[in-house]
């Protein structure tokens, strides 16, 4: 016969009761972690230092009004406004060329530097000579003629007597011409003209009509590309004074003309300038030289000359006005390698010149002067 045990001590009795000791066990550790996880976040609660009450360091500069000269510093290339085709006016061949019209080479206002063969002007001249000479006589013998038609006569031989002097002009003027010269100093671009060349006006011999490409060197010009807002600036351009500064040195300069349109590409005009009359046509630079350029502008009173560092977004500054900051654009003069040009304003306690974290209109803040130079 089986008997029930009653013993609360029984194996199976204390397996459940350890069960539950570690359930709760484990619930009262979950609760401790939480609520070491959680203290930090009830201590933001607790009364903190009185750190609110400092009030950021901001370093500022106090501009002063003055007196700016504007100026433009551009990059441009020396130029010409105009060449010269050099053609003959005759036909014939040519005997001799000055070594100096090669390209490169200068030749002097009044300077024969080629010469054509004139032994054909000179036949035309020798008769010419007789015509007229032949006209003189027959206006004599109408002179001295008694006939009734007599005025009629003179009258013919006054007109074949001009006919013929007019005919001795033009064959001096064409023998003339067979000694080819400019009224101008010149440089020479091209040449490649050559002794026995046929040579005279296009229709007569085609291309060998170009005996070469010269330049006069008051045709030289300074041309630098401006955008148009810094010719507005410059307002009125035309005339203003200018410094080149090439390779072969240092020149005055006018601003003579502004190109007519805008380049589709870049949106900036082109700007020309000329050489002084002053500087020796000889010290020139030749075309297609690099040019340094420094134009004149208008000088403006009562403008303030901010550093770099005072600039903000949209060209604006910060400005400390009774402790707190205030911000301002101001209205833009120009800019140099010294700083930025602006119309003056009111600067109050000071232009910001530091960087400052969270800057907003109405923060409270410290001026301090900026070191020198900054």
């Amino acid at each position: 016969m089986s008997e029930q045990s009653t013993n609360p001590e029984s194996p199976s009795g204390g397996r459940r009761w350890l069960g539950y000791a570690q359930a709760g066990l484990i619930i009262l550790i979950i609760a401790v972690a939480l609520f070491l996880a959680r203290a930090p976040e009830r201590m933001e609660f607790e009364p903190a230092a009185a750190s609110g009450d400092s009030v950021p360091v901001v370093q500022v500069v106090m501009p002063t009004p003055a007196v700016y000269a504007h100026q433009l510093d551009l990059t441009g290339a020396v130029t010409l406004n105009r060449k010269v085709v050099v053609l003959s006016e005759v036909v014939g061949r040519v005997i001799w060329v000055s070594p100096d019209f090669v390209n490169g080479g200068r030749v002097s206002a009044g300077e024969v530097f080629v010469r054509i063969d004139p032994r054909e002007f000179e036949i035309e001249v020798s008769s010419a000579e007789m015509a007229v000479a032949e006209a003189t006589a027959r206006l004599r013998l109408a002179q001295a003629s008694a006939a009734p038609d007599a005025d009629l006569l003179i009258a013919e031989a006054e007109a074949g007597l001009g006919q013929a002097e007019a005919a001795l002009s033009l064959a001096q003027l064409n023998l003339e011409r067979t000694a080819i010269s400019l009224p101008y100093d010149a440089r020479v671009m091209t040449s490649e003209l050559e002794v026995g060349d046929l040579v005279g006006l296009p229709e007569s011999v085609g291309k060998l009509s170009v005996l070469g490409v010269v330049y006069r060197p008051d045709a030289l010009q300074v041309r630098v590309p401006v955008s148009v807002e810094d010719l507005a600036s410059l307002a009125p351009a035309i005339g203003r004074k200018a410094q080149i500064r090439t390779v072969s040195g240092t020149y005055d300069a006018e601003l003579v003309r502004v190109s007519s349109v805008v380049a589709p590409e870049s949106r900036l005009a082109g700007a020309f300038l000329k050489f002084s009359d002053e500087v020796p046509q000889g010290d020139l630079p030749v075309p297609g030289t690099f040019a340094e350029v420094t134009i004149l502008g208008p000088e403006r009173g009562d403008v303030f000359m901010l550093p770099e560092a005072a600039v903000r977004a949209y060209d604006s500054v910060w400005v400390v006005q009774e402790g707190v900051l205030e911000a301002m654009r101001p209205e833009t003069v120009g800019r140099s390698t010294e700083g930025w040009i602006v119309e003056a304003f009111e600067s109050g306690d000071g232009v910001v010149v530091s960087v400052l974290a969270g800057a907003r209109e109405g923060l409270k803040v410290a001026p301090q002067t900026a070191p020198t130079g900054q």
